[in-house]
């Protein structure tokens, strides 16, 4: 009795020990084995054949990899399918001193599933993956037989014919549906609004068509991808060469949604969190835009804010504070903490702080001007060679209307490096002053010059009489005297019309008289001294005290 009992034991050790040949545990391994295993224990190889995975490997056996094991089984169960089974498969536990549960396909063993194949962390488990398996395996022989059925063959063409039918015929439907959306929403949507905001906010009607458009061309482009989706899946499941395609893309498609859906719902908080932020941004910098707006109407005082810098504030603060939002938006954005968003924000700082060195000069440039009051909108100023009117001061560039007609933009950068002429000024109560220079002859009294000077300028129109005009003798030169004629004028921006006006009438004034603006040179001495006698000092239009 013991004999037969041992030989039993040696006849079943031989049979498990063949089977572990290729794909088998043995007894539980020793410390060393356990290291080796280790080594092949992260390593996944599928076991695919007909394009469905039956089982994923995760670990080894023995000598032999998990890769060992998928390549041994692939070829063990071609060549049981070449053999014509009948196409019954089973599991049955491993005896003892086995472990895990062995697939058979018409009582033969192709493989076994050992306990460190299932992923426990995603939620599998032994009889599931036993179960899922065989269900793999059956459905493959299922369609390997289809695969040799004519008949079963030409039925799937029909209905991928009738398939494709409908599904032309509904694309022919969507593309109809979408020109009576169309018309119906330019009709009772987009015309009923444009009538109803033209007195408001004045919205274009060709704007709202283009909008209704586009709304309506997304809308009919989903619905044809679904369409276009549901007849893929529809005629891959048709064929047994295919099937397992659209079992994949229907899973592909719905762990995709649930994905998208999973990651809406857990944005959902963050983007609340968002919205509050933004709305506050938003209050803060609208009561901020009232504020300043009455500082730069002069319907507010306070003190550090005047008007001519309530604008500029106004914009710096507002955008001070959006950024302020925009960091603070930042960790609750949906995928804020991806690589892929991280990489993103490296590239656009790098690009910002490569491109932003002169944007920051001219920035600085802009504040200092604005601040420091150089200039003012409405002034008459000269820079360099231009002189007009300072139409505009922005933080980056100043635009300078001149009298052609012409708007020069000027950088802040290079306008804090020229020398400004401001007319406009010291122009209240005293007007801009301006001066004419001409030379005369020593021959001429100085007394005549100065009242012809003066003459002229209170004939001008556009010189105010308070303060009076004034005639300054700025140099005795070696044949003639240099005069200065310098007058208040009323309106900056006239200044060249006025000073045109005002040379006109000193000619005018000059020939009246009889005096001629000549500056003499030097060729000879004249035969008579050039003096003026003393009962000639005051000849018209001078007056003797």
């Amino acid at each position: 009795m013991m004999k037969k009992l041992l030989w039993l034991c040696c006849v079943l050790a031989l049979c498990i020990g063949s089977a572990w040949a290729a794909e088998l545990s043995g007894k539980p391994v020793s410390q060393g084995s356990a290291t080796a295993v280790e080594l092949v224990a992260n390593e996944e190889h599928p076991l695919e054949i007909g394009n469905r995975t039956l089982t994923v490997f995760r670990v080894g056996i023995l000598s032999y990899s998990s890769k060992d094991r998928a390549d041994a089984a692939k070829l063990r169960l071609e060549r049981i399918l070449e053999a014509s089974p009948i196409g019954k498969v089973t599991s049955a536990a491993m005896p003892s001193p086995g472990v895990g549960t062995a697939i058979f396909l018409d009582g033969q063993m192709v493989f076994t599933i050992q306990p460190d194949d299932v992923n426990e962390l995603a939620g599998e488990t032994m009889e599931g993956q036993v179960n899922a398996a065989i269900e793999q395996l059956t459905q493959v022989l299922k369609e390997r037989k289809e695969r040799r059925d004519p008949q079963q063959l030409l039925i799937a063409a029909l209905y991928t014919a009738l398939a494709s039918v409908i599904f032309v015929g509904a694309l022919w439907i969507l593309n109809r549906t979408r020109m009576v959306l169309l018309k119906m929403g330019h009709r009772y949507l987009t015309i009923p609004i444009a009538r109803m905001t033209k007195k408001t906010i004045g919205v274009k009607i060709s704007l709202l068509n283009q909008s209704l458009r586009w709304l309506v061309n997304f809308m009919v482009g989903l619905t044809a991808l679904f369409l276009l989706y549901t007849w893929i899946s529809f005629v891959f499941y048709q064929f047994p060469f295919t099937r397992a395609w659209s079992e994949n893309l229907n899973h592909a498609i719905l762990d995709f949604l649930a994905l998208a859906g999973l990651a809406v719902l857990n944005a959902i908080p963050g983007l609340l969190v968002v919205v509050f932020i933004i709305i506050c941004a938003r209050y803060i910098s609208r009561f901020m835009n009232f504020i300043f707006s009455r500082i730069e109407r002069g319907e507010l005082n306070i003190a550090f804010f005047d008007r001519d810098t309530a604008s500029t504030t106004r914009r710096i603060l507002s955008f001070l504070v959006w950024l302020l939002a925009i960091a603070m938006i930042y960790p609750y954005l949906p995928g804020a903490n991806t690589d892929a968003f991280k990489g993103l924000s490296v590239m656009v700082g790098l690009m910002i702080s490569l491109g932003a060195s002169s944007v920051v000069g001219q920035f600085a440039s802009g504040l200092i001007l604005i601040y420091a009051k150089s200039l003012k909108q409405g002034e008459y100023v000269q820079i360099g060679g231009t002189e007009g009117t300072v139409a505009h001061i922005g933080l980056f560039a100043t635009k300078i209307h001149t009298n052609l007609r012409e708007e020069v933009s000027i950088p802040n950068s290079v306008l804090v490096g020229q020398n400004v002429i401001n007319f406009s000024r010291l122009a209240a109560g005293g007007g801009v002053i301006s001066q004419v220079v001409i030379t005369i002859g020593y021959d001429v009294a100085w007394r005549q010059v100065e009242a012809m000077l003066i003459e002229a300028a209170l004939g001008t129109q556009g010189v105010r009489r308070d303060p009076a005009p004034r005639v300054f003798q700025t140099a005795l030169s070696d044949w003639y005297v240099e005069y200065h004629l310098r007058v208040a004028l009323d309106e900056p921006r006239r200044r060249l019309e006025i000073l045109n006006d005002l040379h006109g009438k000193v000619q005018d004034v000059f020939n009246t008289y009889g005096v001629q603006i000549m500056s003499p040179n030097y060729i000879a001495d004249p035969a008579t001294e050039k003096l003026v006698p003393q009962d000639k000092w005051y000849p018209a239009p001078a007056k003797k005290n």
